[in-house]
């Protein structure tokens, strides 16, 4: 049950990211910040994937 739970949270945090990355006006010029957003939700994915990979063992 956690497991599915947990793939779930992490397509949550996908599909957020995605939309996300999608409001943001004019990432050419908000380049930096564009970088960071994306960034930022990249670093949650590892860490799930990481958290899901340890509670395997």
């Amino acid at each position: 049950m956690k497991k599915e739970r947990q793939t779930t949270g992490i397509i949550a945090v996908c599909i957020i990211g995605v939309i996300t990355l999608f409001f943001f006006p004019e990432p050419e010029s908000n380049f930096l910040a564009y970088l960071g957003t994306a960034l930022f939700f990249v670093i949650i994915i590892i860490i799930l994937l990481r958290i899901k990979s340890k509670k395997k063992k």
